[in-house]
C-alpha cells in the first residue's frame, strides 16, 4: 500500500473500528510521512503503525541483473510494453527512522 492508499483517514477509521491501522510511508518524503503522523495523532488516534521500506543492498551481481532486465524487456516487448531501468535508493530511510524515533517526539 505504499504511495497512498493507507491515508490518515483510513488509519483513523480503522482505529475507531478497533483495528490497528498503518500509514504507508514508502515512496514518500520524511516530511510528508511526519505530516500524516501528526494528522493521525491530531484525530485522537494513539496507537497505529508506520510502514517504511527497509533498504537492502543494491544488486551485487550486475551481470545477473542485466540478464534479468533483458529477460523482462523481452517479455514486456511481447506485450507491447517496455521494462524500466533498474534503480536503487534507500527511500529516505534515515530521515524516516529519525522522525519516528521516540526522541524526535519529545521536542
Amino acid at each position: 500500500m505504499a504511495g497512498g492508499p493507507s491515508t490518515p483517514g483510513l488509519v483513523t477509521a480503522a482505529a475507531a473500528a478497533g483495528a490497528l491501522g498503518f500509514l504507508a510511508a514508502g515512496y514518500k518524503a520524511a516530511s510528508a510521512m511526519t505530516a500524516e503522523i501528526e494528522a493521525v495523532r491530531s484525530a485522537g488516534t494513539e496507537f497505529f503503525g508506520v510502514n517504511v521500506f527497509v533498504p537492502g543492498a543494491p544488486a551485487a551481481d550486475r551481470g545477473a541483473l542485466a540478464r534479468y532486465v533483458a529477460d523482462l524487456s523481452a517479455q514486456a516487448a511481447g506485450l507491447g510494453a517496455a521494462a524500466g531501468e533498474p534503480a536503487w535508493d534507500d527511500d529516505g530511510w534515515e530521515p524516516k527512522i529519525a522522525a519516528c524515533s521516540p526522541l524526535a517526539r519529545r521536542s
